[in-house]
């Protein structure tokens, strides 16, 4: 949405771009993981001797409209530290390209 002219409208679609994010979530490496734990146990139980750690995470497809990969980008990064990604106990990472 935009303000044209004291009256808020919405962007017109012919002048934004279509991108598609691809939203990387994990913890912290000082955060302990439970869940990694167990996922590496469970690897070794089943053969996967090899394996010396496994953190868990979470991935998040996004596809979202913007002027520029600018502002795409800007928008993701917001997204992320509001509410994909809690930045306490967590980091995030994203690949953007046009979709």
């Amino acid at each position: 949405m935009s303000k044209r002219g004291g009256k808020v409208t919405k962007d017109d679609p012919e002048t934004m771009t279509t991108f598609l994010a691809r939203v990387f979530v994990s913890l912290k490496p000082t955060v302990n993981d439970p869940e990694g734990i167990t996922i590496g146990g469970a690897l070794a139980s089943l053969g996967f001797g090899g394996v010396r750690g496994v953190r868990s995470g979470r991935y998040f497809q996004v596809t979202l409209d913007a002027k520029t990969k600018k502002a795409a980008m800007t928008q993701l990064d917001q997204m992320c530290s509001r509410l994909l990604a809690n930045p306490v106990i967590e980091t995030y990472s994203f690949e953007l390209v046009r979709a």
